[in-house]
């Protein structure tokens, strides 16, 4: 139980809860006003890089949280507009088409993308269809926060299985 004394002296249950109040509501806090809560998840990456690094990564680990993390569009994160269970089940999928024994990425810009958008092809060895280059599209969202936006699947998923 807490000791009702206000610099010294004991005071009543409703003057305590009042003071308890004033002093946290004129306490300043060192947090940035946009800057998260702790434990609240954090989406999109710092750099458009990052972003494309950290969703293969996940997809190669099988870790759909941290693919949908960095998965969506200018307006934000997917996983916010189509909820977890239609975001997981496109990972899902994802992950599966993505897997390879390795990759290399360079940036390719198209200037028919926008100077928002970066584009990078990403040559992956050892998938179901040999060695491909996959062609991602990331952009940035209102806080420049970077989401993979498009991946062109189609070099893993065209001819037969």
């Amino acid at each position: 139980m807490l000791d009702r004394k206000v610099f010294g002296r004991r005071v009543s249950p409703t003057v305590f809860a009042l003071f308890v109040l004033a002093w946290g509501a004129c306490s300043s806090s060192s947090r940035p006003a946009d800057a998260p809560i702790p434990g609240q998840r954090i989406y999109g990456a710092d750099t458009s890089e990052a972003a494309v690094r950290a969703f293969l990564d996940a997809a190669a680990a099988d870790d759909y949280p941290e693919m949908w993390a960095v998965f969506g569009t200018a307006e934000g994160p997917a996983v916010e507009e189509f909820g977890i269970a239609e975001t997981e089940a496109r990972m899902v999928v994802l992950a599966r088409l993505l897997r390879n024994n390795g990759y290399e990425m360079r940036v390719a810009n198209l200037a028919s993308y926008g100077p928002d958008r970066v584009r990078y092809e990403v040559r992956m060895e050892g998938t179901r269809k040999g060695s491909v280059v996959v062609p991602v599209l990331t952009v940035p969202d209102d806080r420049e926060r970077w989401f993979v936006e498009q991946l062109d699947m189609g070099s893993l998923t065209s001819g037969s299985c």
